[in-house]
């Protein structure tokens, strides 16, 4: 497996993301406080959006930071990726190794579709997706 890191130049809020999730048809909408402690080019009102499109499957669950630094319940630390990132996984098993799945749709060819991973503070997003599209929204 190769990790991606895809988030360069912003992050979720480390604290207090508050993190939103909304499922359209088979988009999966994936909203979220700024970082403005790291990023000085976003106020604390921005809201991040992660679009992922014709989505097949996705969770929102465990592991959390405490459980990933203290108990090292995460099955992707060993490959050395760091908390609080988004990553594309390439040539993962998502297919035998993907924890409660939440589906929305079959997979019609594999070879189509993204494993992406976000750690966020207090959960883990993971979704199966042909591919996806992120903005800012400032107030």
């Amino acid at each position: 497996m190769e990790f991606i890191q895809l988030n360069h130049g912003w992050n979720a809020d480390p604290n207090s993301p508050n993190v939103k999730l909304k499922i359209v048809d088979l988009e999966v909408i994936l909203s979220f406080r700024m970082n403005v402690f790291q990023y000085e080019n976003f106020d604390e009102s921005d809201i991040g959006t992660l679009v992922f499109h014709n989505c097949l499957q996705y969770r929102l669950g465990s592991p959390n930071d405490e459980g990933f630094f203290i108990y090292g319940q995460d099955r992707y630390k060993q490959y050395g990726i760091k908390w609080g990132e988004f990553y594309r996984i390439k040539n993962s098993n998502w297919q035998v190794n993907f924890p409660e799945p939440q589906r929305l749709n079959e997979v019609q060819n594999a070879d189509n579709v993204n494993h992406y991973l976000f750690y966020f503070r207090d959960e883990t997003f993971e979704c199966i997706a042909e591919n996806y599209d992120f903005f800012v929204s400032r107030k």
